[in-house]
This record gives C-alpha cells, structure tokens and sequence, in this order.
C-alpha cells in the first residue's frame, strides 16, 4: 500500500513524511490490516493528504511487487526455523484447517509468489473502501477543525460499499488429527496444546487473558512446576488469542526429545488442575496487575491509542473499549475464571502439536 500512488513514488510518499519527522508504515494481522501515521499538530493537513492517496489511489509497481514477493518469501521460509511460531502454526491448523485462523499470516509461498498486480488492485478495491474502514485520530488538534478536513478528504472517495458480513466459524472443532507432529533438523523440540478459544466480546475473555498471565510469568505454576521443579523444559507459557470468530488458548513448552512425552503428561496435568480448582487468590491478584500495568502503559503511546480504538470499532467492540475494559478485568472472580477453564480446556476438543528431531 505505501509503494507508490499515481501522484508520487514510494521514495517521494516516504520523503515528504520523514521529512517533518513523521513515520508511516503499514500492517496486517488475523482480522484485518491498517495503515499507522504519526506527525506534527502542525503537518495534520499534509498527513491526511498522503493517507488518503495510500488509501484511494495505490499502484502497486510491478518492481515494488517483485522486491516485495522476494522478502515476503524469505520471511515464511524464516518462520520455518522459528520453532515456537511453528508448531503453535500446526497447532492452529490442527483446530482451524487451512481456513480462519489455520492460514499463516505470511501466506504460502505458492500464494504469494502466484500475486499480480491486479490480483492486488482488485483486492484493495474490495476491502480498502471507506464502508469498510475506521479512522481513528489522537493528539494534540482540535475536532471541529478536523472533521471539515475529513469530509474534503473522504466525500470524493470510490463508492461506498457495505461493509463485508462477519465470517461464521463452521460448527466444527478439530480439522485435522487431535495430535500432530512435524520433523525438523533442529536438537530442540516444542510442544503445544491447543483449544478452540472465545470471541472479542465474550464475556468469558478477560478470565482466560488472566488465566494466560497467570502461567506465562517465571513464578507461574507451568514454570515453577515443569521447569524449576520437574527440568523438563527450557521455556513454559500460555497464548490466548480472542478474534472475531473463535480463537484458541494455547499451552506451549520449549523441550529436548528425550522429554516431549514426560512434558505433554505434565502440561496434561496443570491443565486439569485448571479446571478442577482454577487459580489461587494471589495468582489473580498478581495477573490482574500485571495486565492492567501492560495495558496502561501501552496507552502512553497515542499511536497505540488510535491504533487500539481503530480495531475495537472495527471488531464492534466501540471505540471506548480499551477505556473500559479495566473495570472489566478488575472485577473478574476466582468463580469466573475456574468457569472459564472448564468451558474452555475440554479434552475432547484439545489439539495437541510437537516440532522437532526424530518424531515416533
């Protein structure tokens, strides 16, 4: 999106932005991807110049494409010796398929190296409309001196398309088989163990964000008890991923071979644990602070603010909701969070993976 418009060149967008100290870069993710844009108070007008020709009149260069297919292509083969990001990968493709959250951001390199540039014309068509857009502006300004800048902006723009339907995950659970395994020419190993997750606006997402700081920190129970106790691993945590479909909450472990099994038993364990009696008064006063202190510091950032209000509207979650989800995470219970893992955590529907040498 910032390799050219029909008015200026990568190298003429990126000159008249860092040229008053300003950045600009873009971004994708699971659900959706944005533009971020940081100036003075006093460049506003020239900022949203450039924004709207990023936004409404992208070229997309033949030379930018190829240069960008070839680094798009190195990273997915540099993901590969990421052991971690691969297995939860097969992980996520064990519960979701080659579909939702089963895709690998990077894409496959079938996919990406097939690209032309009007496959990529027709898609920015298709989603970078303002029906299906969000603009959330912080600082230093003055709202009623922007919102005239806005509608000059915006009011020439292609055709207002609605926004696409949201996408429903299809009543299914594991794709793939409950235990996958990958061979790699690495000595380590990684396990994980994976659950089809919540929604953004479940009620039950701020206990399993607290059930994932209670055993991602190094005095967690998965460390003290796999690690320290046991030396079964080199490294223990939990990811949880909402999204606008069902995410998933994952356990992970870094091992040797020689300790995959004896690891998975006890992950197996702690989990249960989990379920039957949830976490201790300590541990959730302790992850409380701990994500409520991550959450206001990241605030201190006015391009996290507007980037964090932009996908909360987008995901129709409001615009305030990073505001007010505090009050949220403090009232969470003991009661809520053992709920949550016994909705969550089900044997049945767990999707186990392991990277590394030598697999049986």
């Amino acid at each position: 999106m910032l390799k050219g418009t029909s008015k200026k060149t990568a190298a003429e967008l990126m000159e008249q932005i860092e040229s008053v100290g300003g950045s600009i870069d873009a971004y994708a993710g699971n659900n959706s991807f944005g533009i971020n844009l940081e100036c003075m108070q006093s460049d506003t007008q020239m900022a949203l110049d450039c924004l709207r020709e990023v936004l409404q009149d992208p070229t997309f260069p033949e030379e930018e494409i190829e240069r960008e297919r070839q680094v798009q292509l190195a990273g997915i083969q540099a993901q590969r010796d990421q052991l971690l990001g691969r297995c939860l990968q097969l992980m996520r493709r064990g519960l979701f398929g080659d579909r939702y959250y089963g895709m690998i951001s990077l894409g496959q390199e079938a996919t990406v190296s097939s690209f032309t540039r009007e496959a990529l014309l027709q898609h920015s068509k298709r989603w970078m409309h303002p029906g299906n857009q969000v603009l959330a502006i912080y600082g230093d300004m003055d709202p009623e001196h922007i919102k005239p800048l806005l509608n000059h902006y915006w009011d020439r723009s292609q055709q207002h398309l609605e926004p696409v339907a949201p996408i429903e995950l299809e009543p299914q659970t594991i794709v793939l088989p409950a235990d996958n395994q990958e061979t790699t020419d690495k000595k380590q190993s990684v396990v994980v163990v994976g659950f089809k997750g919540c929604r953004l606006d479940d009620p039950q997402r701020h206990a399993l964000d607290l059930i994932q700081e209670t055993c991602s920190d190094l005095g967690s129970r998965l460390f003290m008890k796999i690690r320290d106790e046991l030396g079964l691993a080199y490294y223990v945590g939990a990811q949880h991923m909402p999204g606008i479909i069902p995410g998933y909450f994952a356990f992970y472990a870094g091992t040797s071979p020689d300790h995959v099994d004896q690891v998975k038993e006890e992950m197996g364990k702690q989990i249960q644990h989990l379920v039957d009696q949830g976490i201790t008064e300590t541990e959730l006063k302790r992850s409380k602070a701990k994500l409520l202190g991550q959450k206001k510091i990241a605030r201190q950032s006015l391009g996290h603010l507007a980037t964090q209000s932009a996908l909360d509207e987008l995901y129709g979650l409001g615009y305030m909701h990073q505001f007010e989800e505090e009050a949220a995470i403090e009232s969470v219970t003991l009661e809520e969070v053992q709920q949550a893992a016994a909705s969550v955590f089900l044997q049945a529907q767990q999707c186990t993976a392991t990277v590394g040498p030598s697999l049986k």
